[in-house]
């Protein structure tokens, strides 16, 4: 078992009790900006093996299934572990802010909080818009106009039922080089239309990984806050 002062890495001998509460803050922090990176390193494995083999149409069909069994959930994990309360487009920005798909530094993301029912957000660069990109128009619609239509009222509306999110703009880049990549408004109104739960974030909540509850930390300190 690891004791005394936190550790600042992981260099020197192998510790066969290692858990991440041995690490200092400063070396949480490293790791997880990683662990949000390696979110996109996964996808783009995956989905670049299905564009390989089946095309782009079949990449942005299961991009979007991806997106709608994990958000709703992973959401509702992040909101519990951090305390996340109320429904408001402030609500929606904290778990934005705390979304692996938003990696942040990858994704340079600033928000504007108008009111708790009216907000925008914005992209000065998008790490997947840089990939995209050279691919020409054709990659860059599919990833930001038919996979963020979506899925991005998928994300707001786990947080609130009412919430959509809508493009003010958003790539192809007009003029090239534009500065900010992209903006959204994200508006709660009691005549956005609610979406049901999709058959694959059901089939996601059944998963081992959507019911795991990790145990308290070393000195007692519970996963989940009280």
């Amino acid at each position: 078992m690891s004791e005394g002062k936190p550790r600042a890495d992981y260099s020197g001998e192998f510790d066969p009790d290692f858990k991440f509460e041995d690490l200092s803050k400063e070396a949480l922090v490293r790791l997880v900006r990683e662990y949000a990176l390696i979110v996109h390193l996964l996808d783009r494995s995956a989905l670049t093996t299905v564009g390989l083999r089946y095309g782009q149409q079949v990449v942005e069909e299961i991009a979007i299934e991806e997106w709608k069994g994990a958000s709703p959930v992973y959401t509702d994990r992040i909101r519990a572990i951090m305390k996340i309360e109320d429904d408001g487009v402030s609500a929606i920005f904290k778990c934005l802010q705390l979304d692996p798909g938003f990696a942040q530094h990858y994704m340079d993301v600033e928000y504007e909080l108008i009111s708790e029912t009216h907000g925008f957000f914005q992209l000065r660069s998008c790490g997947a818009l840089l990939d995209v990109e050279p691919f020409g128009e054709r990659s860059i619609k599919g990833m930001c106009h038919t996979i963020e239509d979506g899925t991005f009222d998928i994300t707001a509306q786990a947080v609130n039922p009412k919430a959509r999110i809508r493009p003010v703009h958003r790539p192809p880049r007009v003029p090239a080089g534009r500065v900010p990549h992209c903006r959204w408004e994200v508006v709660i109104d009691d005549d956005t239309e609610v979406l049901p739960e999709a058959d694959i974030t059901r089939m996601t909540r059944g998963t081992t990984a959507a019911s795991h509850r990790f145990p308290p930390m070393r000195d007692g300190t519970p996963h989940l806050p009280t």
